[in-house]
């Protein structure tokens, strides 16, 4: 039987109460034990290709992500609106200035039909600058581990349409202000 995004999300939230019977780690994280349903074909493009985004950042091939997404790609990143393949590949990088090791793990990925879930963690080493909404953050060499997740929405070709990413930047703040 084909689960929907809602029925594994509910099992997710339910595990994540302390009934989960185990879980690996991940980053350092406890993550809950996924049991995958059989994939589509469809499906198996969607993950393949959901898969990538994070690789491709990783490995600093941002250009590789604009292969993966649509002309009129939408995204809302932490409530900023973003239109465009141009715009989405330029604003991908902009982390690596201020954090030049910044790495993002995905700790779980979640396929239903055309829709895609991933839970990440995002960590690097702050050694420059930072701006945000507030005013600047001067770099202060410290570590952060920020965790995240993503939704996606993919085309019958299975190039992405939209894209909404929630990053807890209040985590992010937190560990460049704080004092050691």
């Amino acid at each position: 039987m084909k689960k929907t995004l809602a029925t594994v999300f509910s099992a997710l939230l339910f595990i994540g109460t302390g009934f989960a019977q185990s879980s690996t780690t991940v980053a350092g994280i406890a993550v809950p034990t996924h049991i995958k349903h059989e994939y589509t074909p469809y499906e198996k493009l969607i993950l393949n290709n959901v898969s990538q985004f994070h690789k491709n950042f990783n490995n600093r091939d941002f250009a590789k992500n604009g292969v993966l997404v649509v002309e009129n790609l939408h995204i809302d990143s932490n409530g900023t609106e973003v239109n465009g393949r141009a715009a989405f590949v330029s604003r991908i990088g902009r982390f690596v200035g201020p954090f030049p090791d910044v790495k993002i793990t995905d700790l779980t990925t979640i396929v239903d039909g055309n829709t895609a879930a991933i839970r990440f963690v995002i960590t690097g080493t702050q050694k420059g600058d930072l701006p945000t909404p507030e005013g600047v953050i001067a770099a202060t060499n410290r570590q952060i581990h920020v965790d995240g997740t993503e939704f996606f929405t993919f085309d019958k070709d299975g190039k992405l349409t939209d894209l909404v990413t929630v990053e807890n930047l209040s985590q992010l703040v937190h560990q460049l202000k704080s004092a050691n």
